[in-house]
């Protein structure tokens, strides 16, 4: 059986959903209605409740939706069944305030290497993670299977360490460097919001094969 492809707007709104819906379990919600959802994501709630019938996805009136099965159907369509693995390129300012951004983990979102070109931050211990040399990338990248990168580097660098995650076999790139990038057709580049865009990017990995 093959699995149901679904449009790239259900898609985005599911990341909005489920980045919203995670939230409330950690508060202690165990239901949540498609008017809550709208109010918080600004999405239609009419709009909010055709998503969720197109996914046959069903609550109960008077009580709405069980938080927990509507992380479990939207993990399972966006292929986001398990731990993802992403290194991060760059041990600036940025890049560590990225390293500590708590929320990744929270999503399952596993910052696992971080890399950058600077001798003297190389060997340096930040958040838990050694800052390993740039030149070891790819093997590290290949050996490990990983598909996603955040790019937190200075502009002049920004292209040819690009090039280096393509070559390497990275399928997802956030680049947080204040210019474009140019990438084959194949890979996905995105400069938004991290946690809705992996969410979003997971299910590109996962209906290309990629996961």
């Amino acid at each position: 059986m093959e699995k149901p492809v679904y449009s790239e707007g259900i898609i985005q709104r599911l990341s909005q959903y489920l980045r919203y819906i995670i939230s409330l379990k950690d508060l202690g919600k165990r239901t949540v209605t498609s008017k809550e959802i709208s109010e918080n994501t600004k999405i239609n709630s009419a709009e909010i409740r055709r998503d969720l019938m197109r996914l046959n996805i069903k609550g109960k009136r008077g009580v709405g939706f069980s938080i927990d099965e509507l992380i479990e159907n939207f993990n399972k369509i966006l292929g986001h069944e398990k731990n993802v693995k992403i290194v991060l390129i760059g041990a600036g300012n940025l890049g560590r305030a990225i390293l500590n951004y708590k929320m990744l983990n929270k999503f399952g979102f596993n910052i696992e290497y971080v890399f950058d070109n600077d001798k003297k931050k190389i060997g340096e211990e930040v958040s838990g993670k050694e800052i390993l040399d740039i030149s070891s990338l790819s093997n590290v990248v290949k050996e490990n299977n990983i598909k996603v990168a955040i790019l937190a580097i200075t502009q002049n660098a920004a292209q040819e360490v690009t090039d280096m995650l393509v070559n390497s076999g990275i399928k997802v790139i956030i680049n947080y460097t204040s210019v474009p990038v140019t990438v084959p057709p194949y890979v996905n580049i995105q400069t938004a919001d991290p946690i809705e865009i992996l969410l979003h990017t997971l299910y590109y990995l996962s209906s290309t094969g990629q996961t």
